[in-house]
């Protein structure tokens, strides 16, 4: 009797929208060497302070929501750099900011993560805390679910370089928080978040939806570079569109916010590069010519104490995407072809057994290049000639 042969294993595949393809899209061999192999970075600085940042805006967002409400701002204990992560002592006040930030950096440790220095731990709790007391009084009025996980499948684009496919489909997720027209609807025309989804919409009527998602950098540079994070982010926001509106409870939604943290606190490195771009027309929210915060950035100089308005870091921290349905399917579909070229250099490297000949080194980024424990050995980060160019964490 003859037996047929069995069939290759089909499986699906799963990514997440963030720790898949934004950080293939910021290197293909760093993201082999830490997602591919499963290899926890030795030195996770970006994991350890966007979750951060993350953990402590859902907690105090679950304070206020189960406190019917807050007094801002919430107390804030300064840590300094002899202050080691344990134990906040005894005698502060159970809502202050520290004793908040305490369960975050104890779960965060228990999965190897860690702030790489005693001043990265401290600029994270005061961009916390920026974000929590600044903007907090605007978006958790706002917010209408909390952390939801969204997911879908979609079909994987064809592969051009004909190598043996292990899948026809994929999943995709991540993780949003979601405001409700409800909500925004009763607040006043004075909240910053409301005014700037409605100069973005200024038609929005019906039921609809506005997903929000926090990253801890700065407001990127604006340009045309597909693997810009200007444009990554773009794509990411317009992907949860799509796939919030695969869930059964979802109403159209009519619009995505970035929210950049590191605005709202910028130290000297944020200031310089602020700078730099207004000077060469490379951002989009920019000082008006003869205020305080315009002489503030036109005659930056490291070292200076940077002192600007509320409502122009608040500008600068809120990015409204609109979303349609074109936008989403533009997106979609950039996503699609980055999870294909994922898909093609895995098939590359079961056929040649070589990482380095299928995941090329190619990161523009220099902030990225610096974290990764494999530059020592990298030709892409030895390389002088290779341009170079900073985002700052996220």
């Amino acid at each position: 009797m003859e037996l047929p042969i069995k069939r290759p294993d089909r499986i699906v595949p799963d990514y997440s929208l963030t720790g898949d393809v934004l950080s293939f899209s910021r290197c293909q061999r760093s993201y082999r060497y830490y997602n591919g192999s499963a290899l926890p970075p030795s030195r996770p600085v970006q994991m350890w302070y966007g979750e951060f940042i993350h953990g402590m805006m859902e907690r105090t967002f679950r304070l206020w929501q189960d406190r019917g409400g807050l007094p801002f701002p919430l107390p804030y204990t300064a840590i300094t750099e002899n202050d080691m992560p344990g134990e906040p002592p005894a005698g502060i006040d159970a809502l202050d900011l520290r004793v908040v930030g305490w369960p975050i950096e104890q779960a965060l440790a228990h999965q190897g993560k860690f702030a790489r220095s005693a001043d990265a731990r401290i600029s994270a709790y005061e961009r916390a805390e920026a974000a929590v007391n600044q903007l907090g009084p605007h978006l958790f009025p706002l917010i209408d679910v909390a952390e939801r996980k969204v997911l879908g499948t979609r079909p994987l684009p064809a592969s051009e370089v004909h190598l043996a496919e292990r899948a026809a489909r994929y999943v995709l997720q991540g993780i949003i928080d979601v405001l409700g027209h409800t909500q925004l609807d009763g607040q006043p025309s004075e909240n910053a978040i409301k005014r700037a989804i409605m100069a973005a919409n200024p038609h929005l009527t019906g039921e609809y939806e506005i997903i929000i998602d926090y990253k801890g950098s700065r407001r990127p540079r604006v340009d045309d570079d597909p693997r810009g994070d200007w444009k990554l982010g773009e794509w990411q926001v317009q992907t949860y569109a799509w796939l919030r509106s695969q869930q059964v409870d979802a109403r159209p939604v009519a619009a995505g916010i970035l929210i950049y943290v590191s605005e709202l606190a910028p130290g000297s490195k944020e200031m310089t590069m602020l700078s730099t771009e207004m000077r060469n027309g490379w951002t989009d929210i920019v000082p008006t010519t003869g205020t305080p915060d315009y002489y503030q950035v036109s005659g930056w100089t490291p070292g200076s104490q940077a002192n600007l308005s509320l409502p122009f870091r608040l500008q600068r921290a809120i990015r409204v995407i609109p979303v349609t349905e074109a936008s989403m399917a533009e997106a979609t579909a950039a996503i699609d072809g980055v999870v294909r070229t994922i898909e093609d250099r895995v098939a590359h490297e079961r056929q040649s057994m070589q990482i380095k000949q299928s995941w090329p080194a190619d990161s523009n980024d220099d902030d990225t290049c610096v974290a990764c424990d494999f530059r020592v050995s990298c030709e892409h980060y030895n390389d002088p000639t290779r341009r170079r160019r900073g985002r700052g964490p996220s």
